[in-house]
């Protein structure tokens, strides 16, 4: 028993030396990685100034000098006191060079050229009541960094993260407090013009909001979907870069002689004030009345700048960049990408007969209503003594209490057909969609295959007639109008028509 418990005790003391030695390894090991860490640190304070105790800055920019200068804390560009600076931006560029740590120092400098420094890309000036800081900013360095020296110090240079320095490599505009695109919903588009060569205009009907488009001679009806493009299209422009915020020479940007002029009218609710009075003021002033007003945006569409394209709107002198991508589908269309491409569409409400020829023979299709006056199954409870002035107010009532039914069937060379047989091939007529439409003149070889006469319940006839056109289309003309039909289409519509007329 009693060299167990020496061995016990033995173990412990084992165990508890092992521990003691561990914590001891782990210790000196922390140290070392801390020593290390702070031997691995070089980097070095270059600039300690307070931000706000600097009353000028200068710099290069667009290879010209730029100096900020700030009285009552507002900055003002030197050379033009109503260029608009955004304060923002300069005080967040001055903070970042104010105070500025270097990553590195690299000492006894014996050639400045290999740095970029014999003639600095970039020299940037801190003004405080104590006098200039000056710094002088050679190349790049792949690691992000810029090398960096003191304009009274040629023989220390200093490796300087970009993010402090990035902001003054730039252009004067990136100071600039820029506008924004005006605001104009998609939905509330109800007309867009775009004049340039090959221009076109969209103008949304306000009776059934349908869009019609023109070439500026002839008018007619658009695809809603097209049209939905460009104004969606509008409605998504955005500025990409501020140029020029007074300008005073049209030509510099291409505006003597506009690449397009693009003008939308949309509508907007504006508050006007209401003439009702009330006891409530308070309540009153939480209310307010507002009018539907139209209003008219024009964008001038200047020269190309690389991605972009300079643009100016309504009678601003305010320059701006637009990317060309965004501009794409309201300026790389011509009227002809806007034809609807339904080949005759009349509804079955508005239909009075269809006349059908094909190689089947000529068919009348004959709309038939029937309208009745429905009498009001109420009976009224009339006194049997009732005057004869009160038995014709009586016949009045219920003459007014008559309602009209409508009754619809269908006759097939002035046969009764069967109702559905129809509805399913003329739907699939008056919903025959091209594959496009032909804007080249086209002459018609032989006789139609189908031709299909529309007359409405006010009179108006249209005339769709389909010629074989090649191995995969139809061309369906319609007054002056030719459209290319898939004839995987048309043979869906000769089957539904073969089970019209063999029932």
């Amino acid at each position: 028993m009693k060299k167990k418990t020496v061995k016990l005790v033995s173990a412990v003391v084992t165990l508890g030396v092992a521990c003691g030695a561990y914590v001891g390894v782990n210790s000196y090991v922390s140290s070392q990685e801390a020593k290390e860490a702070e031997e691995e640190d070089k980097s070095v304070d270059l600039v300690k100034l307070k931000a706000d105790d600097v009353t000028a800055v200068s710099f290069k920019a667009d290879d010209a000098d730029v100096e900020f200068d700030k009285k009552d804390d507002t900055w003002t560009e030197k050379s033009d006191a109503d260029f608009p600076v955004n304060q923002d931006t300069v005080d967040n560029a001055v903070k970042g060079v104010a105070s500025l740590t270097a990553d590195q120092e690299i000492s006894d400098v014996e050639d400045l050229s290999q740095y970029d420094l014999d003639d600095p890309q970039n020299t940037i000036t801190l003004t405080t009541a104590d006098g200039d800081t000056t710094l002088q900013v050679g190349m790049e360095s792949s690691n992000n960094q810029y090398y960096v020296k003191k304009a009274d110090d040629d023989k220390n240079v200093f490796l300087v993260s970009s993010t402090s320095l990035e902001p003054f490599m730039g252009g004067l505009y990136d100071f600039a407090e820029s506008g924004t695109f005006p605001s104009v919903t998609s939905a509330t588009i109800t007309d867009v013009k775009v004049d340039k060569e090959d221009g076109y205009e969209l103008t949304q009907d306000a009776d059934n909001l349908f869009w019609n488009v023109s070439d500026g001679k002839d008018t007619e009806k658009a695809d809603t979907t097209k049209a939905g493009t460009v104004t969606s299209a509008i409605g998504s422009l955005a500025y990409d870069k501020f140029v020029d915020y007074n300008c005073t020479d049209d030509a510099k940007y291409g505006f003597d002689d506009p690449y397009a002029v693009v003008t939308v009218k949309y509508t907007e609710e504006e508050a006007v004030e209401s003439d009702e009075d009330t006891e409530d003021t308070d309540s009153s002033e939480d209310e307010q009345d507002t009018q539907t007003v139209e209003k008219t945006l024009t964008i001038y569409v200047g020269d190309e700048t690389g991605d972009d394209r300079y643009v100016k709107v309504d009678d601003s002198k305010e320059v701006y960049t637009i990317t060309k991508d965004s501009l794409t589908d309201i300026l790389d269309s011509t009227d002809a990408d806007f034809y609807s491409l339904s080949v005759n569409y009349v509804s079955v409400n508005d239909l009075d007969t269809l006349e059908v020829k094909s190689d089947d023979g000529d068919h009348t299709v004959d709309v038939v209503r029937e309208t009745v006056k429905a009498e009001d199954e109420e009976e009224s409870d009339t006194d049997a003594d009732s005057t004869d002035s009160s038995e014709d107010s009586s016949a009045d009532a219920d003459s007014s209490d008559a309602t009209e039914t409508t009754t619809t069937s269908y006759e097939l060379d002035g046969e009764d057909m069967d109702e559905t047989a129809f509805t399913t091939f003329y739907n699939k007529l008056i919903n025959i969609t091209a594959q496009e439409r032909l804007t080249e003149k086209y002459t018609p070889e032989g006789d139609a295959a189908y031709t299909f006469i529309f007359k409405d319940t006010d009179g108006n006839e249209t005339t769709a007639e389909y010629y074989e056109y090649d191995t995969n289309f139809y061309a369906a003309v319609v007054g002056d109008k030719v459209y290319l039909v898939n004839k995987m289409n048309v043979k869906e519509l000769n089957d539904a028509y073969q089970d019209m007329i063999n029932r």
